[in-house]
């Protein structure tokens, strides 16, 4: 009974010097790729937890010992995750994968050598005999080794079907589906999209049904306008495919490209570089200056936040706005005064330029009907509606929404198309004038597509009181 006891004390003492030594060390920051992680360990039984401050957290019974294993987002990297979605998508998740199974391993040897640590310094202050001590070390690493070795042993990565939620990911179950339910909508939806692009540019050729009776004019323009992407990859590459098949020669956007107007958003639509046209962007509402830096930088893309653009090869200036609300990131809408107070902004511009615009360009409807009173072409977006229409002495288009309102729109019981608008102009004097407008509108749901033109009113003698208002005036 004394050798015995003699075994057992030091063993409850170096089994309760590695609980306290590992419950206080046991935290260990880990990166994988771009994403930082912080691992601990703890007592709970059989519960591995995910953290996602401030967003709460997410559980799942996942093995039969009295561990916890606590798994908390620390931060992620933007830089690091932008040249990851740079590279080539084959491989990665395996490599994250296998990256992240590595670190734990090592977070695993870690623990049983804090466990060895905890028992010998329990035990050797409590008995000062190395013996003793040693005796207590191994207690300590046995007992961590058989717990950790039946959590793998029993592990079940299942158990996540099923989660626990807290906090505001409470929501996650909806939101997963959603999310799932966009991912394949998008796979069908790509595949129709590229038929019809194919289809439209065979019905060009053969019946060459837009632009057959401008082909004979001198000077004519063809400006494809889009809007409204939203986060929409397939919009992007859809109204290139578009500009190509109508042979356009410049794309004018009018704003929001993304949603949330965050850098990873702007990653999304970087694909606007395929396309080989100029590419003229106004920020939105829903864009920021993070999603306006990352445009910046691609070569085709020129933004538009307050002045104006010239193309010498066409003889063409436009001038443009940004939204009030792409100065922040605040998802807002402006009031009709900040609206007022942009385009105000933008006519002194003008009046101090040389070059005189025949296309003024802005997110918003408000900001450009304060140019109707000149004898231009004035484009804008945000209602996620084409409508062209005469005003004043103006021409006023919306695109509607070429991503067919975003990821958002694939998933709602609403159909929104995507829409776009081929803009024909013609020299009239020193400005270009719009003469018609071809709609290309394309459903999700049925890959069908309608195409119809618009005719504009024939540009007339300017008289002199025109001259005086118009923006050479």
């Amino acid at each position: 009974m004394p050798e015995s006891s003699g075994i057992l004390r030091p063993a409850l003492v170096g089994i309760l010097g590695a609980l306290l030594l590992v419950s206080v060390l046991s935290s260990q920051d880990i990166s994988v790729r771009a994403l930082d992680f912080t691992l601990s360990l703890g007592l709970d039984w059989g519960y591995t937890e995910l953290a996602i401050p401030p967003l709460g957290t997410i559980r799942a019974k996942t093995h039969q010992t009295p561990l916890k294993f606590s798994i908390s987002l620390k931060d992620i990297n933007l830089e690091r995750l932008k040249n990851m979605i740079a590279q080539e998508p084959e491989g990665i998740y395996a490599e994250l994968v296998a990256s992240f199974r590595y670190q734990i391993s090592l977070f695993l040897v870690r623990i049983l050598i804090i466990a060895l640590l905890g028992g010998l310094v329990s035990g050797y202050i409590l008995f000062r005999r190395p013996k003793q001590a040693l005796l207590a070390g191994l207690a300590g690493l046995v007992v961590f080794a058989l717990l950790i070795g039946a959590s793998i042993l029993t592990y079940n990565e299942k158990a996540f079907r099923e989660p626990e939620y807290k906090g505001i990911v409470e929501a996650a179950p909806w939101l997963l589906k959603v999310a799932d339910d966009a991912l394949v909508a998008v796979e069908k939806l790509d595949v129709k999209l590229k038929v019809i692009a194919t289809n439209l540019m065979l019905m060009f050729e053969s019946l060459s049904l837009v632009g057959a009776e401008e082909a004979t004019y001198e000077g004519e323009l063809k400006i494809l306008h889009v809007s409204d992407i939203h986060n929409n990859p397939l919009g992007v590459s859809l109204a290139s495919q578009m500009a190509s098949a109508f042979k356009a020669d410049i794309i004018i956007d009018t704003g929001d490209a993304t949603d949330y107007g965050t850098p990873i958003e702007g990653e999304l639509v970087r694909n606007i570089s395929e396309s080989k046209l100029p590419w003229i962007f106004v920020p939105g509402n829903h864009d920021s200056p993070a999603v306006v830096q990352e445009l910046k930088e691609l070569e085709n893309v020129t933004v538009l936040e307050a002045g104006l653009v010239s193309f010498e090869q066409f003889d063409l200036t436009i001038a443009g706005i940004a939204d009030p609300a792409a100065g922040d990131t605040d998802m807002r809408v402006p009031t009709r005064e900040e609206y007022k107070d942009a385009a105000a902004q933008l006519q002194i511009i003008i009046g101090q330029s040389e070059r005189k615009p025949s296309i003024v360009i802005a997110h918003h409807i408000s900001i450009v009907e304060e140019f109707t009173h000149w004898p231009v072409t004035l484009l804008h977006g945000h209602s996620h509606r084409v409508n062209i229409r005469n005003l004043g002495q103006a021409v006023l288009i919306d695109a509607g929404t070429t991503g067919g309102a975003g990821i958002r729109g694939l998933i709602t019981t609403e159909q929104i198309p995507y829409t776009m608008v081929l803009l024909h102009m013609k020299r009239h004097g020193e400005d270009w004038l719009a003469t018609a407008a071809d709609i290309i509108t394309i459903n999700q749901r049925n890959a069908g597509f309608i195409l119809e033109r618009k005719l504009l009113a024939q540009p007339m003698e300017l008289q002199a009181e025109d001259l005086e208002e118009s923006p050479g005036g």
